[in-house]
This record gives C-alpha cells, sequence and structure tokens, in this order.
C-alpha cells in the first residue's frame, strides 16, 4: 500500500488543526431549542456523553427539567441537516482474479435530514430521512430511505418505564453504529454468515418494532423489543423477532464518559430459507445471537469492548449442509477525548466464521477528529481490514479518509 506520503500529509495537518485554540461553539438541533452548545449532550460528536445518554433515554427531555419543555409548535423549528465532503482512498488486494484495484475521490459523501422533539408532555419522536441523491462527478449516489422515524412514550404510568414504536435502532446494539466516531464500520455488526438466509441480518440495522425500556438511571436497566427482523421475511409475517438486553452501571455516570457499563444481550430471530418472491410457503427457521459487552472510563479514555456469537440453523445456511453455521467475533476500541477539541481513536475488530468457512475476518483501525465548531468536524482515519485464505494470498483492504463533517 503506497500511502506513506499521502497519509504523513494529512496526519500533519491534523495534528496543527488539533493544537490550535478552540473558538465559540455552535448550536443545531435539540441544541438550538435550549441554548446549549452541543457538548451538553455529545463527548464528541457524534458520540454521546452521559447527560445526552439520559436526554434520550428520558424522551428527549431534560432529566429533572420536565417541567420547562416546550413542543415542536413552541419551539425552534427542529430540523437539521448532516454531510461530508471527503477524500478516500480504497485499495483491494487479491479480492478477485483482476488483481489489485484502486480507487480515489473526492465528493460529497450523503445527505442526512434529522427531525426530533416533543409532541406531547411526555411523547417525543425522531425521525432520520435519507434523501435520494444521483451519482455525479464529485457526488457520492445514495438511496432514498428512511433511516429512524420512532415515536417515545415516557414515564408510563408514572414509572420508568419508556415504549418507543415504530424504526429506530434497537437496544441490542450496545453501541450505536449511527453515533459512532469511525467511517469504517464494526465488523461483527455488519457480519452475517456468508450464504445464509438469516437474510443478512446484522446487528447494524435499523428495524421496525417496539422497544419498552426500564430502570431509570439507577445501577441497573433493561430493554426488551419485538422487532420486524430479517429481510427474507415476507410482509405478511407478523414481527417474530424479539430480544432482551441487561446492562449495569458501577460508579457515576452512564458508562459514556463517566462510570463503568456492563451489558448482556440476547436475540432469537426467525428467517425463511429463500427469498420472499420466491418462496411464499416456505417454514421460517430460527437463529440467535448473544452478547457481552463493556464500556470503561478512566481520565478521558474510553474503552469499548464487545463479544458476539452466532448461530443459524442449518436449514437457513445451506439446504444441502448437515451442520448448525455457528459463529464469533467482536472489537476492542480506545479512545480518547482530550481538552483541545480533539478525539483520538484506536479499533481492532475480528470476526471468526464457522469452522466450515474457516476464514477469520480482521480490522485495524486509528484515527482521530478534531472539531473547529461544535457542528464542524476534520476527521482522519486510516483501517486495514484482511480476510485469511487457508490457501494463496490474503485478501486485504486498505482505506484512507479525510473529511470534513458537517452538522446545522
Amino acid at each position: 500500500m503506497r500511502l506513506g506520503p499521502v497519509a504523513l500529509r494529512l496526519a500533519v495537518l491534523f495534528i496543527l488543526a488539533a493544537i490550535l485554540p478552540p473558538e465559540a461553539s455552535a448550536v443545531p438541533v435539540f441544541a438550538r431549542k435550549y441554548g446549549f452548545n452541543c457538548t451538553m449532550c455529545h463527548s464528541a460528536i457524534p458520540r454521546l456523553n452521559d447527560f445526552g445518554t439520559r436526554y434520550r433515554t428520558n424522551g428527549y427531555r431534560l432529566p429533572g427539567r420536565e417541567d420547562i419543555e416546550k413542543t415542536v409548535v413552541e419551539s425552534p423549528p427542529p430540523v437539521a441537516f448532516r454531510t461530508s465532503v471527503a477524500y478516500t482512498y480504497d485499495e483491494y488486494q487479491h479480492v478477485s482474479e483482476e488483481g489489485a484495484a484502486k480507487q480515489s475521490t473526492l465528493e460529497l459523501a450523503g445527505l442526512d435530514i434529522l427531525s426530533a422533539g416533543l409532541l406531547g408532555d411526555k411523547i417525543g419522536y425522531l425521525m432520520v430521512f435519507v434523501p435520494p441523491i444521483t451519482a455525479a462527478r464529485g457526488v457520492a449516489e445514495q438511496e432514498a430511505s428512511l433511516e429512524m422515524a420512532s415515536i417515545v412514550f415516557s414515564r408510563i404510568a408514572a414509572t420508568s418505564l419508556s415504549l418507543r414504536a415504530g424504526r429506530f435502532e434497537p437496544a441490542y446494539a450496545a453501541f450505536s453504529v449511527k453515533r459512532h466516531l469511525t467511517v469504517t464500520p464494526y465488523e461483527v455488526y455488519e457480519y452475517s454468515v456468508p450464504d445464509s438466509f438469516s437474510g443478512g441480518l446484522t446487528f447494524s440495522q435499523t428495524q421496525t418494532g417496539l422497544e419498552l425500556r426500564g430502570g431509570g438511571y439507577g445501577p441497573v436497566r433493561f430493554a426488551a423489543g419485538l422487532v420486524a427482523g430479517s429481510p427474507t421475511n415476507m410482509l405478511k409475517d407478523p414481527p417474530q423477532d424479539g430480544y432482551v438486553r441487561l446492562e449495569g452501571v458501577l460508579g457515576p455516570g452512564e458508562g459514556q464518559t463517566a462510570g463503568q457499563r456492563f451489558g448482556l444481550t440476547a436475540y432469537i430471530g426467525k428467517g425463511r430459507t429463500e427469498a420472499p418472491i420466491a418462496s411464499a410457503e416456505a417454514d421460517a427457521e430460527s437463529f440467535n445471537r448473544v452478547g457481552v459487552d463493556a464500556s470503561l472510563n478512566a481520565r478521558g479514555f474510553n474503552l469499548a469492548l464487545q463479544y458476539l456469537r452466532g448461530e443459524d440453523q442449518k436449514r437457513l445456511w445451506k439446504p444441502d449442509r448437515q451442520e448448525k453455521a455457528i459463529w464469533s467475533g467482536g472489537f476492542a476500541e480506545l479512545s480518547y477525548t482530550s481538552a483541545h477539541r480533539a478525539t483520538y481513536f484506536a479499533r481492532f475488530d475480528l470476526v471468526k466464521q464457522p469452522s466450515q468457512i474457516d476464514r477469520d475476518i480482521t480490522r485495524a483501525t486509528i484515527g482521530g477528529r478534531y472539531y473547529f465548531e461544535d457542528h464542524l468536524a476534520a476527521h482522519l482515519e486510516c483501517s486495514r481490514r484482511t480476510v485469511a485464505v487457508l490457501e494463496g494470498d490474503d485478501e486485504t483492504e486498505d482505506f484512507v479518509t479525510a473529511r470534513l463533517d458537517v452538522v446545522f
């Protein structure tokens, strides 16, 4: 990978930015409503801090100050936009018979439209819409998608229970895919067994369904949900995938920037053995996921740990297989938020595919972000992904990106 000069120049620019004195902060979306800085809820945008986690759990109401809340009719327009201008270098080795493949682009990389707020005293909502964009020189293509659209009913019957309904990011993903620091994905959240009819269900996907949360801000809380599940299920199928998550926090905080959080997740779902259109009468087969996680904090450092194990019934994998597909994986991510508006991160991912495939996937990622303003960040990231091959050379991807992320 001939990235030395490019990566060096980008790193120098990032370091110079990181030592500049901080400027005044700006305030999009929720911050506009209250007159707060974005850092009130975010340790390093887009990652939430402890207060931001409590705010989200409380149905988008200020904890302890619910009596001063205003609905979307009474407050500034609850709309924001998010986009990036990105330089990206991608190089693949031994992935195809054509040999190495390289691409280098400078483009506008996507656009999200966000809206959130209160519809009533204890009713909040969140919507994220991805509009369609036609590919052009300097503009990345994207398909239209309603990524999230949910309503939250808080303090049900004067208890700590809350109910989220609609399309949302489920609690079984212990570390948010939509608010993580890196461009490269959590490999274990993106993984599904090749050729498995669990439908390519991954923990990175948003889901449509219901999620009940409880436990308040004490050391132990729970979440349980019923969701639509695998994409191979038919439109007429009722939601039949369920999950439960338990977590506890030792010490003050929510485990985001303070306190030590530990969690346990279990997911049971069903998928059809063929695509819905091709097999209207196919029986659904079960699969399951079990995970443990931890988020540990000390002196500005955060260590995120995730382990996940999956099991697909043999008919879900391939009809002629006589064994279940069992896989496991996880990641360890260390990040540090400095007092100079910079955040640094390093992560190692590992997925051990089923023994019948026996091709481990690894990824090593390093990078950082510098915040010129709360809503404007410079992002530098380098990553190498490797798929082990028993005979021949390993498949590799080398990825470098430098971008400006903007939220307004």
